[in-house]
């Protein structure tokens, strides 16, 4: 077993550095030796690891499913480790943790820093992505997503509900008058969210039951929702956005939410985790963290997230 674990930390070094050499005087062991370990490791798993190109080595098909297993697996060993030689059971290592990029920005990070600070010998690497990514390809533990599941594999824990708002400055609605109905939305400057394929330029609304579909337009595109507001708070347009991410522009009167005699489309969002599968202990308390996180949070954005009044939510589509 010993054998084996050293096995996996020299693959890991050799995938890291690109190079045997490089990889062997790090581990204080002879080019030979390194080759030798690394043939013997093949003729185990009776497959090649590792491929040669013309400047440094790297991982077969095989070999990067092995390396990055190894990744986890030497993570939790060396956890266990710290925690024999240190004689406690705080939680240690790393959690990789996936959201949407504004709702990361809005509330995510906010999650990150109330967990790490009842935990600060955990380490959390956050991505923000609009896009659901393969938890091996992507070293992840656990995703945040809005909408419907795309992969019923995935273990989901509903942490609460969003809605979007139609939003825009008082000074653009000093200057260019207030949309009474959706279709009035066709005479304003719309900025539109885009997506990896595809502009969300179709904004749906419903008004006793009946829904509308509008396809806007304006001068301002951009794939950062950030950005978007800042656009919105300068009087630029207006915008159709989550109410996580405008709630306090709202109080603070930065912006004024328009239409309010329309539902808007709500959705769910979940925390997502690989099902059969065991995870680790820092990442089943950070779970049950996050869950009881968003159940008790005190922000301005609570009162406008209330279940969907039209049936099941509505998906919010992501690439």
């Amino acid at each position: 077993m010993v054998d084996r674990l050293q096995d996996m930390r020299l693959f890991r070094l050799v995938v890291q550095t690109g190079s045997l050499s490089t990889a062997g005087r790090q581990m204080g062991l002879s080019p030979a030796a390194m080759s030798g370990r690394l043939k013997a490791m093949e003729e185990f798993y009776g497959l090649r690891l590792l491929k040669r190109n013309t400047r440094c080595l790297s991982p077969t098909p095989e070999g990067q499913l092995l390396f990055e297993n190894a990744l986890k697996i030497l993570e939790e060993v060396d956890a266990l480790d710290s925690i024999i030689k240190s004689g406690h059971s705080d939680l240690l290592g790393t959690i990789g943790l996936t959201c949407p990029t504004d709702l990361g920005r809005q509330r995510i990070s906010q999650l990150v820093d109330a967990f790490i600070g009842e935990n600060p010998n955990v380490s959390i690497r956050l991505f923000f992505t609009d896009r659901l990514l393969d938890f091996v390809e992507s070293g992840s533990d656990i995703a945040i997503r809005f909408g419907d599941l795309p992969d019923s594999s995935l273990i989901a824990r509903p942490l609460g509900f969003d809605r979007q708002m139609v939003c825009c400055s008082p000074a653009y609605l000093a200057r260019f008058g207030t949309p009474r109905t959706p279709e009035n939305l066709l005479e304003h400057n719309c900025l539109v969210q885009l997506r990896a394929d595809f502009a969300l330029d179709r904004w749906r609304f419903f008004e006793k039951g009946a829904a509308t579909t509008v396809q806007v337009k304006g001068n301002r595109l951009a794939n950062d929702g950030f950005t978007l507001r800042q656009w919105a708070v300068q009087g630029l347009g207006v915008i159709w956005k989550s109410a996580w991410e405008v709630a306090e522009d709202i109080q603070s009167n930065r912006l004024v939410a328009v239409l309010e005699d329309y539902q808007c489309p709500t959705t769910e969002f979940h925390l997502l985790t690989e099902g059969g599968k065991k995870l680790p202990r820092r990442v089943k308390l950070f779970v049950d963290f996050a869950v009881d996180y968003f159940k008790h949070l005190d922000t301005p954005a609570r009162h406008l997230l209330t279940p969907p009044v039209h049936g099941r939510p509505m998906p919010v589509c992501l690439s």
